[in-house]
């Protein structure tokens, strides 16, 4: 560093760089510095030299400096230039001094570092930058992570994090013919949502893809199907692979347990869990199945009565033969006395049981509401002379129903009169069985032909025996009525190029030729089922496969499949529905729709809605395989209509 000096006359001066102020008496000798000058003058008219303007710079203690200037010319802080004021004193003019650091993205103390100290977290952003100078995770540079916070100090959090997931096995493969794909997972509220969008390894069927992605091609692990295990009365059954199609042959599935010393639902314990309940006259309980037999009743069981309030031996009498009990209190009607002694033939008393057991007098306690009990229970002298509502009050108001009114006479109600019962529902816009409705359950349609187009390839052996009782169970209920059916099934053979078999004769038969028919279906079909033909075919107004439908029945068509809609011929859904929506055959009027209804895997029922005008009652699963289910859908579809 050079200090510069200068020529000064006075006894008393501040310093060189006017910054410290301080004095001292002192003469200096004259002397020329080493830099060019400039001479000034005082008052007395002797010569100053101050230095001709150069960069300068004042350190810390006030003293201006001309050389190693560097580090006072960094960040925020200016040179300045040597120069003279009016006294003639030098001072380094616009000079910039360093200031105390703030945190402003600048220099402020000019040491060559920007906002030092202002880093706490030392994550390289100074906390006038950094929206969370705590966490070195947290600055504008960081990655945003789901964590419900903003990482990246962009004010928005979890912002657009998405990432690919897989929640399969780690061995799956994804190319094809694999079937599985991995999804997507989002950030929400600072945690992963569950994986969407992906497909997982299924069980591998016979198909030509890849189901359970383990880049083989409808292998089988073993021949065996259906149960796991060979357990109680199921059996494990052969697998087959005909037309793409896995078909499980001779398997026997779990059922319901029953109580008959068999395992039905295969656990390998047999009658287990059974339980139903039971009683005895003193109440009610619940056995157990135990070897095929119902045992253990736990119902309470009847023991010898005593006097004590309670009907032991439960035969439905209160200790009988029995005393009284002492203090023992109860309301009597008959006898009463007032408290002189004299009869009272009004209102009610109190008797009290004595220490033998025996009822005391019955003495006059007040009155009470009148009864029709031949009895002035007011005591106002009149007895009875009462009337009252009457009927089912679960009917009144409902429809053409209303209640009664009958009159006590001698204690004895009297007839009901003016009561209205529900009556049979007929076609008058009256709810005639007062249940809510109006001229429901009323049907235009005296005859009815119905088909049932059944799919009978190898995939329907879990549910055909189910179909077929719960069909023959509501076919019974026709027997003897004008109403015809009929059973189609499909696929049919492969050399005779029909896509479906009529299986009754003629094709519209009666309830009780038709269940002869129907107890020989069995699901021995082929494996491409052209579903769409066959509703195609039973629809077309010219019959070609001569159903021979009644132009004074109404027809019905119910199709039943576990497959998707197929076709041999390339018909489409839009063909069939054009059918169905403008029915052409058998009792229909133009515009009418044809009843048709499907049974099929839910899976499937957007191949059918079309088909079926979007109503989603007419459209049921296939699944679980149930003959009750199965009868009761179908009594639901054919119901009256009063038109």
């Amino acid at each position: 560093m050079k200090v510069t000096k200068g020529i000064f006359k006075s006894n008393n001066i501040d310093t060189i760089m006017g910054a410290t102020a301080f004095k001292q008496s002192i003469f200096f000798s004259l002397f020329l510095v080493a830099i060019p000058n400039l001479a000034c003058e005082d008052e007395s008219g002797l010569t100053k030299v101050c230095p001709q303007p150069i960069p300068c710079a004042v350190s810390i203690d006030g003293t201006i400096l001309t050389e190693n200037l560097e580090q006072y010319s960094k960040g925020e802080c200016a040179l300045g230039t040597l120069a003279c004021n009016e006294k003639s004193e030098e001072y380094c003019k616009n000079y910039v001094a360093p200031t105390e650091e703030v945190c402003d993205g600048k220099d402020n103390d000019c040491d060559g570092k920007i906002d030092d100290g202002f880093d706490a977290d030392r994550d390289g952003y100074a906390s006038c930058n950094d929206c969370n100078d705590g966490d070195e995770f947290v600055n504008p540079g960081a990655p945003e992570r789901c964590n419900n916070r903003d990482d990246n100090c962009n004010d928005l959090i979890d912002e657009n994090l998405e990432r690919e997931c897989w929640t399969g096995p780690i061995s799956a493969k994804f190319e094809t013919p694999s079937l599985c794909k991995k999804g997507t997972e989002s950030c929400v509220d600072g945690s992963w949502s569950s994986c969407q969008g992906q497909t997982l390894p299924a069980s591998e069927v016979c198909d030509e893809a890849d189901n359970d992605c383990d880049g083989q091609i409808d292998e089988k692990e073993e021949n065996a199907c259906g149960p796991t295990a060979s357990i109680g009365s199921c059996r494990r059954g052969d697998l087959v692979c005909q037309d793409s199609e896995q078909i499980c042959v001779g398997a026997s599935y779990p059922g319901g347990e029953a109580c008959d010393g068999v395992d039905n639902d295969c656990d390998g314990v047999v009658d287990n869990d059974l339980y139903r309940p039971c009683n005895t006259s003193c109440g009610v309980g619940y056995e157990i199945c135990s070897r095929g037999g119902w045992v253990d009743c736990n119902a309470p069981a009847p023991r010898e009565e005593i006097c004590d309030g309670v009907d032991n031996d439960c035969d439905g009498e209160l200790d009988e033969g029995c005393p009284c009990v002492l203090n023992q209190t109860r309301i009597c009607r008959t006898g009463i006395i007032d408290s002189e002694g004299d009869p009272v033939s009004c209102g009610f008393g109190i008797s009290i049981c004595d220490s033998s057991g025996v009822w005391g007098d019955c003495h006059f306690f007040g009155t009470e509401q009148e009864r029709c009990n031949n009895w002035d229970d007011d005591c106002d002298g009149e007895v009875d002379g009462l009337n009252q509502v009457c009927g089912n009050p679960a009917y009144a108001g409902i429809g053409q129903c209303t209640m009664g009114e009958q009159v006590c006479l001698l204690g004895q109600w009297g007839v009901c009169e003016g009561e209205v019962l529900p009556q049979t529902e007929v076609c008058d816009q009256i709810d005639n069985d007062c249940d809510g409705h109006i001229d429901e359950n009323l049907n235009p349609h005296n005859k009815v032909d119905m088909i049932f187009a059944i799919d009978i390839s190898g995939s329907m052996t879990s549910s055909i025996n189910a179909l077929v009782q719960g069909i023959a169970t509501y076919i019974s209920d026709f027997v003897g009525t004008q109403h015809k059916f009929g059973i189609v099934t499909f696929p049919g053979p492969s050399n005779s190029g029909s896509p479906m078999v009529i299986r009754t004769t003629p094709p519209l038969s009666t309830p009780t030729s038709f269940q002869s028919v129907l107890g020989n279906i069995t699901a021995n079909g082929g494996g491409s089922e052209p579903s769409y033909d066959v509703l195609y075919l039973l629809t077309d107004p010219l019959d070609p496969m001569g159903i021979g439908w009644r132009a004074d029945a109404f027809p019905y068509i119910v199709l039943i499949t576990d497959e998707r809609a197929q076709s041999w011929t390339n018909i489409k859904e839009p063909q069939v529905a054009q059918r169905t929506v403008n029915c052409g055959i058998g009792e229909c009027k133009p515009g009418d729709r044809l009843e048709v209804y499907v049974i099929t895997l839910l899976q499937y029922s957007s191949m059918w809605d079309d088909i079926t005008y979007g109503d989603p009652n007419r459209i049921i699963s296939i699944v679980p395989a149930d003959a009750g289910r199965y009868t009761q859908f179908f009594r639901d579809i054919f119901q009256n209509v009063c038109i």
